[in-house]
């Protein structure tokens, strides 16, 4: 019994300590470029990211002319008619216009100068789009974390479920040594009852770890679209941004968009009360050309107009104090996501502090355990400690295992979580 006692204790510490510190793990990095190209929430951004660089090009469009082909015809009745005599028995009538008019001709509208308009909106476009992909890159590094939480938490539960298959074999043995020491009168029948009912405790905690497990398997279903599970069997996740700093965080950068974009509002709000020069031309065919005004001919038209702005019911007044008001907004919208971010960098710092003591104490805790086990096992076969005793060094060795399991994988899960905050694309590296 102790023979395989030891053999179940150095699989499973082995098996536990196991964890290298190497580069990104590729596996997990295919995982989560392959969620990229999948995750319908990710290609919804990305559809809206392209929608803001077409609202470039139709802000840059203000720049050229507007040619329309137009066709009119009016029916005017009275008309404008004089008689005018041309001899001293006879008069003419002269019709200064005919009763149908008609119209055709190619027009032309270009802005000559709108006083900074439209390039106040194709600033504001630009921001909009760096904008948009910025949402797009945070919503990545919201599907990057999910898939590397997902992918340890499949980890963690599989390392669960081997200590608890180690657990369950360990009684097992147990059950038929006690079997056989009832058969000899040297064992009570409530020692097999016991060893029986924590054969079903145990078998129980796996099935919760079982369940679990399938759930992150679902969880990476719809994720990934496919229902992968890690090869990897390790922790292994050691990436250390290099500086702690949040330059690369896109709700941060999209934050610091949002401000140019509300200053290029400003700027285009404050544009409507300028003026704007523009030259018309057109050329077509018309009639009521005298001395024939019902024959079609050829004609030509150019000019230019100059609008100001008198008076639009206080509206542009109205939309530059809104603006100005966006823009404030932004800022402190910015500040405050640099507080936030702040904060939860500081609580994460403080977790893998936390994280990195118990990992080191739960080593010292399974070796007293692994020592206390061997040592009952040892009293327990000389008759000197009790089968409760041997059930009570048994369970403490595994949890102390299961400790030092759950205190890696919390670990790890803020090593993610840092990255995130301090924008590091983890799975490029």
């Amino acid at each position: 019994m102790q023979h395989l006692m030891r053999k179940v204790i150095i699989a499973v510490f082995v098996f536990v300590s196991g964890t290298t510190f190497g580069q990104a793990n590729p596996e997990l990095s295919g995982m989560i470029r392959h969620s990229l190209n999948y995750f319908p929430t990710v290609q919804e951004l990305n559809a809206s990211e392209s929608i803001s660089s077409l609202r470039v090009d139709v802000a840059k469009s203000n720049y050229l002319p507007n040619i329309n082909g137009n066709a009119v015809y009016s029916y005017v009745n009275p008309v404008g008619q004089v008689q005018i005599p041309i001899s001293a028995t006879e008069n003419k009538l002269l019709q200064f216009q005919p009763h149908d008019n008609y119209n055709f001709n190619v027009g032309l509208n270009q802005t000559l100068w709108d006083f900074g308009r439209t390039k106040a909106q194709i600033e504001k476009a630009k921001a909009d789009v760096l904008v948009a992909h910025q949402n797009t890159e945070a919503a990545k590094f919201q599907v990057a974390s999910q898939v590397a939480t997902i992918y340890y938490a499949m980890i963690y539960l599989r390392k669960s479920i081997e200590v608890q298959d180690s657990a369950i074999a360990y009684y097992q043995n147990n059950k038929k040594m006690i079997e056989g020491r009832i058969r000899s009168g040297d064992a009570l029948q409530i020692d097999l009852s016991t060893i029986e009912n924590n054969i079903d405790q145990e078998e129980n905690r796996k099935v919760e770890f079982e369940r679990q497990y399938d759930r992150q398997v679902s969880l990476m279903r719809y994720t990934t679209g496919e229902a992968a599970s890690p090869v990897g069997k390790d922790f292994d996740f050691t990436y250390v941004p290099g500086s702690a700093d949040f330059s690369n965080n896109p709700n941060v950068i999209a934050a610091t968009q949002r401000i140019a974009a509300a200053e290029a509002d400003l700027k285009l709000s404050s544009s409507n009360r300028l003026p704007n020069l523009s030259f018309q031309a057109n050329a077509g065919y018309k009639n009521a050309y005298q001395p024939n005004i019902e024959e079609l001919r050829f004609n030509v038209l150019a000019g230019a107009t100059l609008v100001f702005p008198i008076y639009q019911g206080g509206r542009v007044r109205q939309n530059i104090s809104i603006a100005r008001k966006n823009a404030q907004l932004s800022e402190i919208s910015r500040n405050n996501t640099i507080s936030t971010l702040q904060k939860d960098l500081e609580s994460v710092q403080a977790d893998i502090k936390a994280y990195d003591q118990q990992i080191k104490n739960s080593e010292g805790q399974i070796t007293v355990a692994k020592e206390t086990s061997r040592l009952t096992q040892v009293r327990y076969r000389q008759g000197v400690a009790t089968y409760l005793d041997l059930i009570s060094a048994s369970t403490n060795l595994q949890r102390a295992y299961l400790s030092q399991i759950q205190y890696e994988y919390q670990k790890t899960l803020a090593l993610v979580e840092r990255c995130r905050l301090m924008g590091v694309k983890f799975w490029q590296e």
